[in-house]
């Protein structure tokens, strides 16, 4: 309930200082005001829309981290990409793909 609280604020903010301001400023501050959003929740504005049609967790950002689904259930499930774990010159080497030198190593456990 703070998320949409805070999120009504902001939205009543911008809209009220938008109309004092006139019609030049007020692009830039529904700029500045999705600029927050997407800084402090890492979320798009779009994310929003989504998360009200869908009743989920959308996040366009947290999807290209983690190439997982764009909306979620509110669990906050976090999907991470598997990592590969080779021995190289005294040290332990991890990579995103499987042997991305093609010489048959294998992976340590």
């Amino acid at each position: 309930m703070v998320r949409w609280s805070l999120r009504g604020a902001a939205l009543a903010a911008s809209l009220t200082l938008g109309g004092c301001i006139g019609g030049v400023g007020t692009g830039a501050l529904l700029a500045a005001g999705a600029t927050t959003t997407t800084v402090l929740e890492d979320k798009l504005p779009s994310d929003f829309i989504a998360e009200a049609v869908t009743g989920q967790d959308c996040s366009y950002i947290r999807q290209l981290e983690d190439k997982g689904p764009l909306c979620r259930p509110e669990r906050r499930e976090v999907i991470e990409r598997p990592l590969y774990c080779y021995r190289t010159l005294g040290q332990i080497e991890c990579f995103e793909e499987r042997d991305p030198y093609g010489i048959g190593q294998r992976t340590v456990n």
